[in-house]
């Protein structure tokens, strides 16, 4: 199975950098790798070669709702994928919303890669399991998957991110048993669990490849040589 790495771009890139990025991008191989690009919604465009996700999207397909874009609007945009509940973004959105928004996307013929974490707080009070598994229940709650449809699940722990204590693989690997443990109480089957988590040419080299489905990455996605490296390694995994 081909290793699945998510690129959100998030506000890096001005049209101008982008359009140097895509050309840059047009030089690589991506032998063993599903490359899904989540770029500004303003240079959709400019990577319409690739496959294309959004960074976030709405519950409604339509409405009088201000500044959000519908899952329904991307989809006559032809985006096959949306980030939802990024880390960046959650607390602004409850999980009940999260939910609405998985919903929406699997309407309209969007795969959703929802992102879920523990604070630094949770690690602390020993709650990570707790955590994962209100933020899954809820997020997934009543999701029933047809023959076409699939999910991707993002574990980012927020403790790890940007610290001087990244996340060890005995860690990581336990915390994905554990997710896809909980993913299989609801009777949820095709899906994938991708890890996201200042991922770099420093740390991919550490990472347990063979376990995890793929990786999230953020700014490393806008920068060509850290992106290639990145791509490089995956490449490598058999």
């Amino acid at each position: 199975m081909n290793k699945i790495l998510v690129c959100n771009q998030k506000m890096f890139l001005t049209s101008d950098e982008a359009l140097e990025l895509r050309k840059s991008l047009d030089t690589l191989t991506f032998e063993n790798i599903n490359f899904i690009i989540c770029p500004s919604y303003l240079d959709f465009d400019t990577f319409k070669d690739y496959t294309l996700g959004a960074q976030n999207c709405f519950y409604e397909d339509r409405g009088a709702y201000t500044g959000e874009i519908s899952a329904y609007q991307l989809y006559l945009k032809g985006i096959k994928y949306s980030i939802v509940g990024h880390l960046e973004r959650r607390k602004y959105e409850s999980l009940k919303e999260l939910n609405l928004k998985v919903k929406a996307c699997l309407r309209n013929s969007i795969t959703p890669i929802i992102c879920i974490g523990e604070n630094k707080l949770d690690k602390e009070m020993r709650r990570v399991s707790e955590t994962l598994k209100k933020q899954l229940t809820t997020i997934l709650n009543d999701i029933k998957l047809t023959e076409n449809q699939k999910i991707i699940i993002a574990y980012e722990p927020l403790w790890a991110i940007g610290s001087n204590n990244p996340i060890t693989n005995s860690e990581l690997v336990d915390t994905i048993k554990y997710i896809k443990k909980v993913i299989s109480t609801l009777n949820i089957d095709n899906y994938n669990v991708i890890y996201g988590g200042s991922i770099n040419k420093d740390t991919i080299e550490s990472m347990p490849l063979d376990i995890i489905d793929g990786y999230i990455i953020g700014s490393s996605s806008t920068n060509i040589d850290e992106l290639e490296y990145i791509i490089k390694c995956i490449n490598s995994v058999k």
